[in-house]
């Protein structure tokens, strides 16, 4: 009788090979690459930087169980009244044992996309004088003046412009069962972690990033008697709420 490989060390398997995790990030299924432009809007503000276009995805580095050590913080405080009045404050940082974040997989990838201006530049500049009551004219520099600021339209999207590069990390989390509670859960934990053991995030032509990774939660793929594209395009919406990417995988 041939032994079951549970779920996540059946993907760990299957993801061993580079075109398998292609395929997790951008399916055949999916030709305009949502889910790659899914994963990048959740770290680049598209309010700075509008992506037109998903051209290609290169996986830089990959990485299986990584740890993720969470710090604590512990915060105290002395006080002192007799004879004379003292107070002392310290606030110590300790790294925490547990608990610890396990990301099943991370990627460090390189997305090439096309993107859009999305301000134009300051075209001019003007303020009213200021006067006073009884008509008179103030003084330069007596009153702060409000000025108006006009930008020009942004340049027009060009198609045949050439594409740029964008690191993204990508922290998977696999999950054996469809429990939706038990997987928001995991992902927040895991990305305050993340996001607290990282440094400051890195600041790009388009703004400073939203976060310092990309979150994808995988799930086993439904059953054929399930109304499977509805329910996993509600599990994608609930998801997406909070930032995080859904996928659905078949059981190795």
């Amino acid at each position: 009788m041939a032994a079951t490989i549970p779920f996540t060390d059946g993907l760990m398997l299957r993801y061993l090979q580079p075109g398998n995790v292609e395929a997790l990030l951008s399916p055949g299924a999916d030709p305009e690459r949502k889910r790659l432009r899914s994963l990048l809007v959740s770290v680049y503000d598209p309010a700075l930087l509008d992506i037109r276009s998903v051209e290609s995805v290169k996986v830089d580095h990959k990485e299986f169980q990584t740890a993720v050590h969470a710090t604590l913080a512990v915060h105290g405080s002395w006080d002192k009244s007799i004879p004379s009045t003292e107070q002392a404050r310290a606030t110590v940082e300790i790294p925490a044992t547990p608990p610890v974040h396990w990301i099943d997989m991370s990627l460090d990838t390189m997305v090439s996309v096309k993107t859009a201006p999305v301000g134009g530049a300051l075209a001019s500049v003007d303020a009213d004088p200021w006067v006073a009551a009884d008509g008179a004219g103030a003084r330069p520099g007596e009153f702060e003046r409000p000025y108006r600021l006009q930008y020009a339209d942004p340049p027009p999207f060009e198609p045949t412009a050439p594409a740029r590069n964008l690191a993204l990390r990508v922290s998977t989390l696999f999950f054996d069962r469809l429990d939706l509670a038990d997987a928001l859960r995991r992902l927040s934990e895991a990305k305050r972690a993340v996001d607290a053991a990282s440094p400051q995030s890195e600041v790009h032509d388009g703004g400073t990033r939203l976060a310092s990774s990309a979150w994808l939660a995988v799930f086993p793929a439904l059953t054929p008697d399930d109304p499977s594209q509805t329910t996993e395009q509600l599990v994608g919406d609930l998801l997406a709420t909070q930032g995080f990417v859904a996928a659905f995988e078949a059981a190795p």
